[in-house]
């Protein structure tokens, strides 16, 4: 009975010998790190607790297993559900991507004509109907008009912020332009004079001229478009709809729908006599900042942030063409007179002219362009720069 007892004596000595070992062995006691002390204290929060902590890992798991479902269900619903405004179609959507060598475009570099004018960034330009002036608007709060044939240029002030939006009168009398000020102004194209001053409670972003004269629409930051009647002086209509700023607004060319892109992503049409809306096109993954009608009116060209160009039936919303050619943001587009090219500028640095109906590519301009305007009868292109100048190329 004795050899038991100290057997026993002994064998608790030896464990509390072990335990008070030194583990570097250099009689120091080595101090705890922060993540072992954790680690230790939640392994006796399990071994003290061990109910709880088994509810919580089922409950843990449970949301797991619903987030996953959720995302199954999700995909599965997009999969299956019907897309707006779109129907399946054998038509091709090309991709393109035009070779990126200045060598191949000697031209490319040096514009046939340079306007200089503006302070700083140049934010849009258009070109009078009869192909003999241009006019642009600047973040130096000006619109000027450059007369190509006598150089002769026309500085008109007024606005007290950027010029956002310009748009020349069909009958080429008349400029009206849209700003962060909160307004839309008119002017005389001849003489500089201003006629006309609407005051809108928010930027208006952007305006167009209705083909036949009689009426402007603008779009403004509180995500409305405004079709204003000129002889009557008042707003006829307001659509709503948009969740964005309108950035851009063009008619189409016999006068009855309206094309309206956003910073929504999403570009709307619209019947112009009922303010209906027709379409909702939503295949753009970022920003669009412009929109044009084809001059026979069958297609539609909108240009995005997200680095394209789409080519889509207003009818149907259906795309027939996206252009990739640029490598970053597109600002701006113009068709060309004839409807078979179009120009596209991009903060990439270029001006790419592209054919519509293959996307095949044509010749770039290498410019830090900000806006695109085609002349009447198809012969130059008018580029906005962000140093304040526009820059003529004879196609």
């Amino acid at each position: 009975m004795q050899n038991s007892q100290h057997f026993h004596d002994l064998i608790e000595r030896s464990e509390v010998e072990i335990t008070d070992l030194p583990e570097d062995g250099d009689g120091t006691e080595r101090p705890t790190s922060w993540l072992e002390r954790r680690l230790l204290n939640w392994q006796r929060s399990v071994a003290r607790h061990p109910n709880s902590w088994r509810f919580a890992s089922l409950v843990s798991l449970g949301v797991l297993i619903l987030v996953i479902l959720g995302f199954v269900v999700n995909n599965l619903f997009e999969l299956f559900a019907p897309r707006p405004f779109t129907r399946s179609s054998s038509t091709f959507v090309f991709a393109t991507r035009p070779p990126f060598n200045p060598n191949l475009y000697p031209h490319s570099n040096h514009p046939d004509a340079v306007y200089p004018g503006h302070r700083g960034f140049v934010g849009n330009v258009t070109w009078s109907p009869d192909d003999k002036s241009f006019a642009s608007g600047g973040f130096d709060n000006t619109v000027q008009v450059w007369n190509t044939v006598t150089k002769k240029e026309l500085v008109y002030r007024g606005h007290t912020n950027e010029i956002l939006g310009i748009s020349w009168s069909p009958n080429g009398k008349y400029i009206a332009s849209a700003s962060r000020d909160m307004t839309v102004q008119i002017w005389d194209a001849v003489t500089g004079k201003r006629g006309w001053i609407y005051h809108d409670s928010k930027a208006v972003y952007a305006v167009a001229w209705s083909p036949d004269g009689k009426s402007l629409a603008f779009g403004d930051d509180m995500n409305l478009v405004h079709i204003w009647n000129i002889a009557a002086n008042r707003d006829v209509r307001t659509l709503s709809g948009h969740l964005g700023g309108v950035w851009d607004i063009a008619w189409s060319p016999d006068g009855t729908r309206l094309a309206t892109s956003s910073l929504d992503f999403t570009v709307r049409i619209w019947q112009v006599s009922t303010g209906k809306p027709l379409l909702t096109y939503m295949h753009h993954g970022d920003v669009v900042p412009a929109v044009a009608w084809s001059p026979n009116g069958q297609l539609i060209a909108s240009a995005s942030y997200d680095t394209t160009v789409q080519v889509w039936n207003p009818n149907t919303g259906q795309r027939v063409l996206d252009y990739q050619g640029h490598d970053n943001s597109v600002y701006s587009l113009a068709w060309s007179p004839d409807g078979k090219s179009i120009a596209s500028a991009g903060a990439d640095g270029t001006v790419q002219v592209w054919s519509v109906s293959n996307g095949a590519h044509i010749i770039t301009y290498f410019v830090v362009a900000t806006c695109v305007s085609w002349s009447p009868d198809g012969k130059q292109i008018a580029v906005g720069v962000q140093n304040g100048q526009v820059a003529l190329w004879d196609i």
